[in-house]
């Protein structure tokens, strides 16, 4: 097969899966390559999202071992037509869990023909300074291993005449059942003190959570605990101070120090 684009598809709140997608196109060597970012919600009368030729990668976080929900959602939006796709799931250094068999069957649904798959790990949306989880992931190592990963991604695509003669990707996990059970209905505090009201807190929501004008108010109800406003701060005056937050940060900071490798599946 004779691929000349790629289209980059992803949600990355805090841009982790984004540059990993980057580095996979690198490899693959295509001379055209589109991104469609999903991070932010579509306009109201936005058309149908089609990719109809060229290789599709893409791109999800992984909240609680699922695809990220918002994720999910919007990806579910992107209709292929039996169009190739590379899907990675981007996971804090934990586990992926079921989230790439959960991102093979949504991409399927969709309409692509998955021909690889990839679990990568970024930094974890709860990593800090003082309980780093995956600290500064994908690092040097890490964007080698995708670029490394793309090449042998374009090389199958070269040795297939036509997507029927592949044999089916498989990739580990089972399909999960019922809703995703994240912390739920929280938001992080505001420090009125430290804050400049420059508004990048609410450019970065993906779920437009937050308004700045003369205070900036969160509503809970629509906050994932991307934690992409807390990292975009430049004063520190976002921050998650609830006791079930500080509780799976010092669980995932203790007992997942041992670096995790990226998994490849061809």
């Amino acid at each position: 097969m004779n691929i000349k684009n790629a289209h980059l598809i992803c949600y990355s709140p805090t841009r982790t899966t984004f540059t990993t997608l980057e580095h996979i196109a690198t490899g693959l060597g295509v001379p055209d390559t589109k991104s469609l970012d999903l991070t932010h919600p579509p306009e109201p009368a936005a058309p149908e999202l089609s990719i109809k030729e060229g290789v599709a990668i893409i791109g999800a976080p992984v909240y609680a071992g699922r695809v990220a929900p918002v994720a999910a959602e919007r990806l579910s939006a992107v209709r292929g037509n039996n169009t190739p796709a590379v899907i990675v799931a981007v996971y804090g250094n934990r586990h992926y869990d079921n989230a790439l068999c959960e991102l093979k069957a949504l991409v399927e649904a969709s309409g692509f023909t998955v021909i690889a798959a990839a679990a990568l790990v970024g930094e974890h949306s709860f990593s800090s300074p003082e309980k780093p989880i995956g600290q500064n992931r994908p690092d040097e190592n890490d964007k080698k291993a995708a670029r490394a990963f793309g090449a042998e991604v374009a090389d199958k695509l070269k040795s297939l005449s036509d997507l029927s003669t592949m044999a089916p990707v498989a990739v580990p996990g089972t399909l999960p059942e019922g809703p995703y059970g994240g912390p739920g209905n929280i938001a992080p505090d505001w420090k009125a003190s430290a804050c400049a009201l420059c508004g990048l807190c609410a450019q970065g929501c993906p779920t437009g959570a937050i308004t700045v004008e003369k205070e900036v108010t969160i509503d809970p109800s629509r906050c994932t605990v991307c934690c992409a406003c807390v990292k975009s701060c430049p004063k520190g005056a976002l921050a998650f101070n609830q006791p079930k937050i500080y509780h799976i940060a010092d669980v995932l900071h203790e007992n997942c120090r041992k670096r995790r490798e990226p998994e490849l599946f061809l």
